[in-house]
């Protein structure tokens, strides 16, 4: 195989993996078939979608819960979680392009190895830390020096978010309301459907362009 048409097979193959991921997270955001709940903010990922998402995402910290559908405590505590996830996740959050919300179903068969690289050992459980940290890592309590965190006090909306205020020096409420002006601030806003819906977009113009090509 000439050394020009194995780069442009290469190129197809890893163009179609993106499009792949860029679809089913576009999916898991309630884009295109597949939608969430309607009312639900933090982001449900799955193992196919995981490592890619956080690795793409601007913001500054990422709160994951790993949860299982059937768990009784995980229902009770999902909409504490969505509370705290309405401020900073989605179009009309208070505070947008701080924290990535962020949810795992560990009870899905595809999660299960996921689950395991965090060493996760109940339900709920939260974990906190920089984004591209998260992606392509393993994680336990024993490790040290690790920028992922556990949140071993996230009981409640309340305490969660004072949790996130202990660690960010902030003061955040749940009673926080989006300005009119935000947009104007300098924050660098990205929220997650953007950046994966902009991800997904240069992959499909790739793959049109070997298209033509071919």
């Amino acid at each position: 195989m000439a050394p020009a048409v194995a780069r442009l097979l290469f190129l197809t193959l890893a163009v179609a993996s993106s499009l792949a991921v860029g679809a089913d997270a576009l999916r898991s955001l309630g884009v295109g078939d597949g939608a969430t709940a309607q009312g639900d903010y933090a982001v449900e990922l799955d193992a196919t979608t995981f490592d890619a998402f956080l690795t793409a995402s601007r913001e500054s910290f990422a709160v994951v819960e790993f949860f299982a559908h059937w768990c009784p405590a995980c229902r009770n505590y999902k909409p504490h979680y969505e509370k705290v996830a309405k401020l900073f996740n989605g179009p009309d959050a208070a505070h947008p392009g701080r924290i990535l919300m962020a949810r795992i179903d560990c009870a899905s068969k595809v999660n299960i190895d996921l689950c395991n690289r965090f060493s996760v050992d109940h339900y709920p459980f939260l974990l906190w830390g920089p984004p591209p940290k998260f992606a392509n890592t393993k994680w336990d309590r024993k490790q040290e020096k690790s920028k992922l965190k556990l949140i071993d006090d996230g009981r409640t909306d309340e305490r969660l978010l004072k949790w996130i205020n202990k660690q960010m020096e902030s003061l955040f409420t749940l009673d926080d309301k989006k300005y009119e002006n935000e947009s104007m601030l300098p924050n660098n806003v990205s929220y997650p459907k953007q950046v994966v819906q902009a991800i997904y977009n240069v992959a499909e113009a790739t793959a049109h362009a070997l298209q033509i090509i071919f």
